[in-house]
């Protein structure tokens, strides 16, 4: 069965045997804020200030959600963060806004698997964003052809970001999410999975 056969994206999920569950799979209490830099703190108050009513989600993704998602990049450098790619499978081509995957082995700057963080950026519409995830999620588990690498997934409106994590046939989607109002603990929250995205390549050597 082809992708362009599903019509609904629980058609998709069901086929390939998965299941969401909402559950608290990382403990938000237990990781630690991580201080904002001065200069991305007055970037992103100048970025909210001047947010126009018709701006969409390209404005969310290149002024709010890319300079987080850099920092915890910055922090965890044997990731490596690509924005846009294009992920292909049989007659589905998905483009994420952004893309975490191992460093290439052969040290050549391209996109490569396995793809260990999906995000997508939605303008306000978390309902959306999460469709296009899971279609996401089960493309990348099938590129990556290896159902023990479990995969993160974020869905961010710019002011608030969610989570989620593939792994083994669950794709858990945790049920609080986290605001710019409170920075500090997003920024530590994003260093955690990049850096455990990072113990998950080291684990399965794929560096």
């Amino acid at each position: 069965m082809k992708f362009s056969e599903f019509k609904t994206i629980a058609d998709t999920l069901d086929y390939f045997g998965y299941t969401v569950h909402n559950e608290e799979f990382i403990n938000f209490e237990n990781i630690a804020p991580i201080e904002i830099p001065d200069y991305l703190k007055k970037d992103i108050r100048f970025v909210l200030a001047e947010r126009g009513d018709t701006d969409m989600e390209f404005y969310a993704c290149e002024f709010l959600i890319s300079p987080l998602l850099k920092e915890a990049w910055k922090r965890n450098p044997k990731a490596k963060l690509y924005s846009h790619p294009q992920i292909k499978y049989e007659d589905l081509i998905l483009v994420p806004d952004y893309v975490v995957a191992p460093r290439n082995k052969t040290g050549v700057n391209i996109f490569s698997k396995p793809l260990l963080i999906t995000v997508e950026a939605k303008n306000d519409d978390y309902e959306k964003g999460w469709a296009d995830v899971y279609r996401q999620l089960v493309v990348a588990r099938l590129l990556n052809e290896n159902q023990a690498i479990p995969i993160y997934a974020i869905v961010s409106i710019g002011k608030g970001w969610e989570f989620g994590k593939l792994d083994g046939n669950i794709i858990y989607k945790h049920p609080l999410g986290i605001g710019l109002d409170n920075a500090n603990k997003l920024l530590g929250v994003l260093d955690f999975i990049f850096a455990d995205c990072v113990k998950t390549a080291e684990k399965f050597n794929l560096y």
